[in-house]
């Protein structure tokens, strides 16, 4: 079984964004390539959020050594800027690294910086503005407290998001379970439109 699944992995990640990506972090190079996704989101019941599985992929690339993940969701067989991330190692002795989070159209989500210890990596970023499945609520700000769990196979986001509102009160806290499942590299192909 594990001869197969070192057999599966080579399949999926030939021709995959790591290919260019050699000198990055494991950790940086298991979150690049093609995903099936799910996204989970658990509230009050009222504002539970779970989302069909969609396709992902995430381009790597460095330059100061700074990691960039571009990510592009695949719609219709269109492909979509979802997000973007900067990864920079900020203290090599304790292996910290500092994420930047940048929304489809630029504009700055949040930052934040945790150790990574065994392929985890933990961070809270206060003040964060609220995601854009939230538009409708009443609230102002997020205090995310992000984990990742990172493998070749599957990488997982978990989130504890305290929902704040203008006065700084509670409006509301949201666990998010986000799986990404590596797949096919030929999933995440596109046609070039005319």
């Amino acid at each position: 079984m594990h001869l197969f699944k070192l057999g599966l992995l080579g399949s999926l990640l030939a021709g995959s964004t790591l290919a260019g990506a050699a000198n990055a972090p494991s950790f940086i190079q298991n979150m690049s390539g093609c995903f099936s996704v799910r996204f989970n989101f658990v509230e009050n019941g009222d504002h539970d959020a779970f989302y069909n599985p969609v396709l992902e992929r995430a381009e790597l690339s460095e330059s100061d050594s700074v990691w960039h993940l571009r990510r592009y969701l695949i719609l219709g067989g269109n492909e979509q800027v979802h997000w973007r991330e900067e990864w920079r190692l900020v203290d090599q002795a304790s292996n910290v690294w500092e994420q930047k989070v940048y929304g489809p159209f630029e504009d700055f989500r949040y930052q934040c910086s945790g150790a990574l210890v065994d392929d985890s990596w933990r961070c809270e970023a206060l003040g964060a503005p609220k995601p854009r499945r939230d538009r409708d609520q009443p609230y102002e700000k997020l205090d995310r407290e992000n984990t990742l769990k990172v493998n070749p196979l599957r990488w997982i986001h978990m989130q504890r998001n305290h929902k704040r509102r203008a006065d700084g009160s509670l409006y509301a806290v949201e666990l998010g379970w986000n799986q990404y499942d590596r797949t096919d590299e030929a999933s995440c192909q596109v046609t070039p439109q005319p």
